[in-house]
Parts: structure tokens; C-alpha cells; sequence
């Protein structure tokens, strides 16, 4: 297809998604809600176990005095990197209980095009929470941030969403074999909120996880911001290399999954429910 068509496609895809949001409107309050309670949870937690706001251990562990600044950063990487993960994976899903999987991989549309669509305009309502997020947290929690060191690091947010799109894409292979795909979308959730850092340092961890959470292109990005925001690019420069690296092995080993995968599910035929 061509670029004009390929654009074509993907724009038909959002007004799709569009149209299955607004028809879901408590989508909109649920997901405003859940950030609110994620900070409000954070911070009883860090009052709960330090006694006060601010704590000391933790700005020696990661330069972050505040445990609600720490929280948030490490709140707008995960929902960010979930949207790709849920998106993508979700997307394969919701075709294969309508039934229509076979259809849309055999429509002349880029397979690319396809999954883009579905997160699209995730990540455009994301950013839009983001800012009504900021405002927020400013109003009720006071958070203290260097906003222009928090603008430069969003470059590094879209670096880390390569390797990002690149895990989801070997999940959405994998639920191509999975009769029920439910259970395994949920222990991977589960699995990369533990290990994505967003409510304490990786550093805290059993030396295994440690490892596997460092594996994972969540926890580095994550790093990355908050030593970026903390204190600037000149300080950062090993977490910004280490994540350049694990972004370019997740978008090759989520290409080539994926290619097997859909391969492998074309031969013994698409599931669908």
C-alpha cells in the first residue's frame, strides 16, 4: 500500500477505537481515577512507613527526598509503557472474540499500521491525563519538580517506548497461540508492575529481580527519567546508554517473535472464540 493509504488505514483504525471509547464513557473516569488513587496511594504509603513525606533512606537510595515525586515519574512510565503492552496485546484479543482476526490480517493493511491504531489514541489520551495530572498534583500533593529537567526527559520516555512496543509486540504474538489469553495478559501486568520500579528502587529487590527488572525495558526507563529530572543529562549518561541498548534488543526480539508467531499461527490456522 501506499503512504497516502498505509495513513488511510490508520486513521480508519483510531476513529475506531474513537468510536468504542466514547461508547464506553466511564472508560474516561476510571482511567483519571486510577491515577489519582496510584498517588494518594503512594504517598499513605510513604507517610505509613517513614512517618513524614520526605524521606531520607530514600533520597540517599535515589536522590529523591519526596516519595510522591518519586511515585509519580515512576507512575507516568508505567501507564506509558502499559499502553503500548495492553494496547497491542488487547487489539488481538478483542479480534479474536469478534471473531474478525482473519479479516484484518488479510486486509492489505501494514501489520504495523494495524497495531499503531489500537494505541494511538491511547497514547494520545495519555498525554492529555498527564498534563491534568500535573495540574493536580501540584494542586493537592504540592509536588516539587524541576519542570524543565521533566520536559527534556521526554525524549528519553519515547527512546524507552521503542524496546516498550518492542515487548509488546512478542505479547501479542505469544496470545496468538494461547486459547485464553486472559490469565497470561494478567500474570504479565502483574509481573511489570512489580518489576517496572514505579513505587520503590529496583535496587531494593532480591538480587534476581533485580536483574530481570533491569531485563525489562520499564525499570530502565524509569531509571533514566528520574536521574534525568533529579539531575540532569550530564549525570545520566549510563542510564541513557544502557537504555538506548535494551530498546534495540526488545524492537528486534518483539519484530522477530511476532513475525514467527503470526507465521506459525497461519499455518495451524487463527484461533478465534
Amino acid at each position: 500500500m501506499a503512504a497516502t493509504d498505509e495513513l488511510r488505514a490508520l486513521w480508519g483504525v483510531v476513529v475506531k477505537n474513537w468510536r468504542i471509547f466514547l461508547s464506553y464513557k466511564v472508560w474516561f473516569a476510571s482511567d483519571i481515577a486510577f491515577g489519582l488513587f496510584f498517588v494518594g496511594q503512594a504517598l499513605l504509603i510513604g507517610i505509613g512507613l517513614t512517618g513524614e513525606r520526605n524521606s531520607q533512606a530514600l533520597q540517599n537510595i535515589t536522590g529523591y527526598s519526596d516519595y510522591v515525586a518519586f511515585a509519580v515519574l515512576g507512575f507516568m512510565v508505567l501507564s506509558f509503557g502499559l499502553t503500548f503492552m495492553g494496547g497491542f496485546v488487547w487489539s488481538v484479543v478483542d479480534e479474536l472474540y469478534a471473531g474478525t482476526l482473519e479479516y484484518n490480517f488479510a486486509s492489505p493493511m501494514n501489520r504495523l499500521t494495524f497495531f499503531l491504531g489500537n494505541v494511538l489514541l491511547r497514547i494520545v489520551m495519555n498525554g492529555i491525563y498527564l498534563v491534568f495530572y500535573m495540574l493536580i498534583f501540584k494542586l493537592i500533593f504540592n509536588i516539587q519538580l524541576n519542570f524543565v529537567n521533566f520536559a527534556k526527559a521526554l525524549p528519553i520516555l519515547l527512546l524507552g517506548s521503542i524496546g516498550m512496543i518492542g515487548f509488546g509486540l512478542a505479547a501479542a504474538g505469544i496470545v496468538l497461540y494461547l486459547r485464553d489469553p486472559g490469565p497470561f495478559i494478567n500474570i504479565l501486568e502483574m509481573l511489570i508492575f512489580a518489576l517496572s520500579g514505579a513505587m520503590y528502587p529496583v535496587s531494593i529487590l532480591p538480587k534476581g529481580l533485580q536483574i530481570l527488572a533491569k531485563a525489562l525495558p520499564y525499570a530502565p526507563t524509569t531509571d533514566a527519567i528520574r536521574k534525568i529530572v533529579a539531575f540532569g543529562y550530564s549525570q545520566s549518561s549510563g542510564e541513557i546508554s544502557y537504555l538506548v541498548f535494551i530498546s534495540s534488543v526488545y524492537a528486534f526480539i518483539g519484530y522477530i517473535t511476532y513475525k514467527w508467531s503470526e507465521k506459525q499461527a497461519r499455518t495451524v490456522g487463527l484461533k478465534s472464540y
